[in-house]
């Protein structure tokens, strides 16, 4: 299991993102809808880096879901 620490400024920075994207659309939905592809896109440029860089980045599976603190 992945366990990722933030400090406050990245946490504060999150929520500020987080806000603006949910003033951006219209229903919740919406937003989930959103932030999936979101997601979606981060988890694409992620495994392309670690394709192309394999001393940086480490990809293992676990179904453990990872932690934010």
């Amino acid at each position: 299991m992945g366990i990722y620490h933030l400090d406050a400024e990245a946490k504060a920075e999150l929520h500020f993102e987080a806000i603006k994207l949910i003033a951006r659309y219209e229903s919740p939905l919406e937003t989930i809808k959103a932030l999936m592809a979101y997601n979606c896109e981060l988890e694409t440029q992620i495994l392309a880096l670690a394709h192309r860089h394999p001393e940086l980045v480490a990809i293992s599976f676990d179904p453990t879901p990872p932690v934010v603190e």
